[in-house]
């Protein structure tokens, strides 16, 4: 007889997507906090991606970005941090609302955004994080 086979922990994901300022981070922290889960904004992750790269490079020609460099400053600078019901991005071991909801972020995250490369990096923290 074999012994039974152990059933893995099921995680649940629930994405909410849409355009920019139409209230997805405000409804999925509401969600998460009356279903009693963890929020994760991935859209700050991008955020803490360009600010990362920011911080090292300066706003240089954004056409000059390369993915690897900015996935590499992200690797290298953001983290997830626990706060409240929700894992937030620091940036060097520091939060960093500020710092990403800033002009200069705002103004190169859309194109840090479209790297498919910093796209793979977003989707594994939020993956690993689950």
């Amino acid at each position: 007889m074999t012994p039974p086979r152990s059933t893995p922990a099921r995680r649940v994901v629930i994405a909410i997507d849409g355009p920019a300022a139409s209230g997805k981070s405000s409804t999925a922290k509401w969600v998460a906090e009356r279903l009693g889960f963890t929020h994760v904004d991935s859209g700050a992750l991008y955020r803490a991606a360009t600010a990362a790269y920011l911080r090292g490079r300066g706003a240089n020609d954004e056409k000059k970005w390369t993915e690897a460099d900015v996935v590499a400053a992200a690797k290298g600078h953001v983290k997830l941090a626990p706060a409240d019901r929700s894992l937030v991005p620091f940036l060097d071991d520091a939060p960093a609302d500020a710092e990403i909801r800033g002009g200069e972020v705002t103004q190169h995250v859309s194109a840090v955004a479209r790297m498919k490369t910093v796209r793979n990096w977003v989707n594994q923290q939020v993956r690993d994080a689950a």
